[in-house]
C-alpha cells in the first residue's frame, strides 16, 4: 500500500519506530498488574476479537466496579448479620468462619473483609477470563442470597431478647 505522498506502510512504520522512545508497547500483551492498573490506565479492551478471551486490561468498566463494591457491601454485610444474629444465641456452623469469629468481633468482620477484597481485585484484573467472570456470579448471587437468608433471620429473632 503506498500514501499519497510516495511512502510505502514499511516506510512510515519505520519513521514510527525511529520516533518512538523504547521499544514498541504492542509487541507484548498488557500484563495482569502494571504501573497502569490502578492509576491513569489506558487499555479497557482487547485490540483484536480474537485476544478478549483472557486479556488483561488496566481500565475497568464504572459497571463491574459498581458490582464487585456490592458483592464487597454484602460479604460485609454477612460478617454483620452473623454476630448479630450469633448475639440472639444462633450458632454459626462453618468451621473457618466461627475460627475467625473466636479471634474477637472486629477482627473477624475485618479478616473477611481482607480476604474479600483481596478475591475482589484478583477477580477485577482477571475479568476476561471466563472463570472470573463465573466467579462472579456465583460469589455475587451467593452473597445476594445470603443477605436475603440474614434479613430472614434476623426478623425471626427479634422476638428472642439479647444474651
Amino acid at each position: 500500500m503506498d500514501y499519497n505522498d510516495g511512502r510505502t506502510v514499511e516506510s512510515a512504520g519505520a519513521v514510527a519506530a525511529s520516533r518512538r522512545q523504547g521499544g514498541d508497547r504492542r509487541r507484548a500483551p498488557t500484563p495482569m498488574l502494571s504501573r497502569y492498573s490502578f492509576f491513569g490506565g489506558r487499555r479497557q479492551a482487547a485490540r483484536r476479537q480474537h485476544e478478549a478471551e483472557g486479556a488483561f486490561v488496566d481500565v475497568y468498566s464504572p459497571r463491574l466496579a459498581l458490582l464487585l463494591l456490592v458483592f464487597f457491601s454484602l460479604t460485609v454485610f454477612d460478617s454483620v448479620a452473623t454476630l448479630l444474629y450469633l448475639r440472639k444465641g444462633g450458632e454459626e456452623l462453618n468451621p473457618i468462619a466461627q475460627w475467625m469469629i473466636d479471634w474477637g468481633d472486629l477482627e473477624f468482620v475485618f479478616l473477611k473483609g481482607g480476604l474479600t477484597a483481596l478475591c475482589v481485585l484478583f477477580v477485577l484484573l482477571h475479568k476476561n477470563f471466563r472463570y472470573a467472570r463465573c466467579a462472579i456470579g456465583v460469589g455475587f448471587s451467593f452473597y445476594f442470597a445470603l443477605a436475603l437468608y440474614h434479613i430472614f433471620l434476623q426478623i425471626q429473632a427479634w422476638s428472642i431478647p439479647a444474651e
